[in-house]
């Protein structure tokens, strides 16, 4: 058996910019899938997390409206680029919670485009296996999502996050303090991208770029938004000063300067809640209980609509800070919460062979 692990991610800052071509700053976590697999003339492969084991022919390659597809989705758009990889047969299993904004659908492309990209000498590097990811997300899924999850997932490196523009996909590798901790405190409220205000957000978002003739949000000013009627122009609003806190946050993180990174995860977070309205009870719970637990800073992560926050604290005081939070909202909300302290990590990779 071979062995893949394919990371989960957080994004510090920068939080549905992708799909407009602007600034985010993920990293990829050390929770996520791993896959144990051997090469086969079919697809069967068992998933752990919902104790189901599936086999597909390869000549019958359709949705299935499972946890299947995010791996049969690989396949459609790799055979679209003709290449031809044959089947595998195994079993995925890991850490990473389902549908709580931690990228665990990007994590399983990953893990799938990497083990038939080494088994069958596909010869793709990080970028291209990335955007195949998106592109099987996006056509064979239908979850209309940027580049971010599955670029953090590619390219993570253990120790940095990583500043990326989702337009030229330039990207810089920042280090990250060893000595700050990251709280993954996880809502217990699960959401479905292609069942929320996702897509919507996203046509919102393309038809005013398209209504201003920019390729970017980076290229949109205040005095641009004036040209957008009252819901777009609050929605665009948003998207827009989010950039700036993402070049913010990069020096910030060069600087060291914690205290300013933290206030920027706050800014974000009242941001999003109050103009692109993707938050929840429970997210601004989390955050608010963060700050009263004095953390560095915290903010809703992923998509919104439940999922996860992230709670950026010192690592002495991570788990104190953790605990004190959990306790508080298991007072208030009646939802199977946890939470994971996590660290950066490396990309999808082969670790047995």
């Amino acid at each position: 058996m071979t062995k893949v692990f394919s990371p989960g991610r957080v994004n510090i800052i920068g939080e549905h910019t992708d799909y407009s071509y602007g600034y985010v700053m993920p990293m990829a976590i050390n929770i996520g899938n791993y896959l144990d697999y051997k090469s086969s003339d079919i697809i069967k492969i068992r998933s752990e997390a919902f104790n189901e084991e599936i086999e597909i022919n390869l000549k019958d390659i359709r949705k299935q409206n499972k946890w299947i597809d995010y791996i049969l989705g690989v396949y459609y758009v790799l055979y679209q680029s003709n290449l031809r990889p044959k089947g595998i047969e195994g079993r995925i299993y890991g850490n990473l919670p389902i549908s709580s904004g931690l990228s665990s659908s990007a994590s399983i492309e990953l893990a799938v485009l990497t083990a038939l990209n080494y088994t069958y000498k596909l010869n793709l590097d990080k970028l291209q296996l990335a955007l195949l990811g998106k592109k099987a997300e996006n056509e064979f899924v239908g979850v209309p999502s940027g580049i971010l999850d599955q670029f953090a997932v590619a390219f993570g490196k253990e120790g940095y996050v990583i500043f990326l523009d989702t337009e030229t996909l330039s990207y810089e590798y920042l280090p990250f303090p060893k000595d700050v901790s990251i709280i993954v405190y996880n809502t217990g409220v699960k959401r479905e991208l292609a069942k929320t205000g996702y897509a919507e957000r996203k046509r919102i978002v393309e038809e005013s770029l398209a209504i201003l003739n920019k390729t970017s949000s980076k290229y949109i000013n205040e005095e641009d938004l004036k040209r957008l009627n009252s819901v777009y122009r609050k929605r665009m609003g948003y998207i827009i000063r989010e950039n700036s806190r993402v070049l913010k946050a990069k020096d910030a993180l060069k600087d060291n300067n914690m205290e300013l990174l933290g206030k920027l995860l706050v800014e974000s977070h009242k941001d999003i809640a109050e103009n692109y309205e993707v938050s929840s009870r429970e997210l601004d719970f989390i955050v608010n209980e963060a700050m009263k637990n004095k953390a560095i800073g915290a903010r809703l992560t992923g998509a919104g609509f439940g999922g996860s926050a992230i709670i950026l604290a010192y690592s002495d005081r991570a788990e104190d800070i953790a605990k004190s939070i959990h306790k508080e909202y298991t007072r208030e909300f009646n939802y199977k919460s946890f939470y994971n302290i996590v660290e950066s990590y490396n990309g999808a990779n082969i670790i047995e062979y």
